[in-house]
């Protein structure tokens, strides 16, 4: 992603926005509580979903294996879960960073993996929290 990282925040919070927008103009109105999580099944595959395309901006090729909520890393050795643990450390500071890290590695199932730790709620609130992601849809 290109530009500052003012301007790749603006660009993933726009993503963000737009897809959140696509998912909930498909998905029909619904009572509460059934409302509830479809607002945040939603938001999770609008995260999942701008995850997926930040990546695909440096991995041309890369498809996520699942938009799920709670997509694992269970599959992994021992060996690439350390690797998933360490990209996913350097991400929370930096994502891009990680991902070029990843790319590096050569290995669908680590940048598969990583995009699912990327993606879920935990990671995403402590890279809100430290500023490196806007809370999207703010």
């Amino acid at each position: 992603m290109e530009g500052s990282p003012e301007e790749q925040v603006k660009q993933l919070n726009e993503e963000y926005t737009r897809k959140l927008a696509e998912i909930q103009a498909q998905t029909p109105e619904a009572v509460e509580p059934q409302a509830e999580a479809d607002r945040i099944l939603g938001e999770h595959q609008a995260v999942s979903e701008t995850t997926e395309d930040m990546i695909k901006k440096q991995i041309p090729d890369f498809k996520a294996s699942s938009h799920e909520r709670g997509h694992s890393v269970d599959g992994l050795s021992e060996e690439n879960h350390t690797k998933v643990q360490e990209l996913v450390n350097v991400g929370i500071q930096n994502p891009y960073k990680s991902i070029e890290m990843a790319k590096n590695l050569k290995d669908d199932s680590l940048v598969d993996a990583l995009h699912g730790a990327l993606s879920s709620n935990a990671i995403f609130a402590e890279m809100v929290k430290r500023g490196v992601l806007p809370q999207l849809g703010a």
